[in-house]
């Protein structure tokens, strides 16, 4: 059966906004700017989070935390494969994204490492050995402009 998810409204949306901004905004200053009790916020958040519709975590700057290497990889994946190398790909902690995809390839993933030559290594001695990957494209990130989770 199909996971459900509540229904969510304009005051959920807004409330996710100003998260998105700063997970750690006080819920009195969220219900100040939307002109709504304290307590509607935090009830709102809680039923998003307890929903898994939220979750508030925090995302290091990868540069500023060492890993300046940042890539997206495509991955062509040969045969009933996808599902391994998707399980295999979860367990690496320099994986940060990985996405089913239409086009050229079957994967893309995101990944941070602390140097090219980390990332020349995960490309060519585990990668290119997971079952079923025939081909990937490995595009560096020189410099993000934008970054939301």
């Amino acid at each position: 059966m199909a996971e459900t998810f509540p229904e969510l409204d304009e005051l959920d949306f807004a409330i996710i906004r100003f998260l998105e901004t700063d997970g750690r905004m006080p819920y009195t200053t969220i219900a100040s700017e939307l002109n709504v009790a304290e307590s509607t916020v935090r009830k709102r958040i809680t039923r998003l989070i307890d929903s898994k519709v939220l979750e508030i975590v925090a995302i290091p700057d990868p540069v500023k935390v060492g890993l300046g290497t940042v890539a997206l990889i495509g991955v062509k994946i040969e045969g009933d494969d996808l599902q391994t190398a998707v399980e295999i790909l979860q367990e690496k902690e320099m994986v940060r994204f990985i996405g089913v995809t239409t086009g050229t390839f079957d994967l893309m993933i995101g990944v941070t490492m602390d140097s090219n030559e980390r990332l020349f290594d995960f490309v060519t001695h585990t990668l290119r050995k997971i079952p079923g990957v025939v081909g990937s494209q490995t595009s560096l990130i020189l410099k993000v402009f934008k970054q939301r989770v």
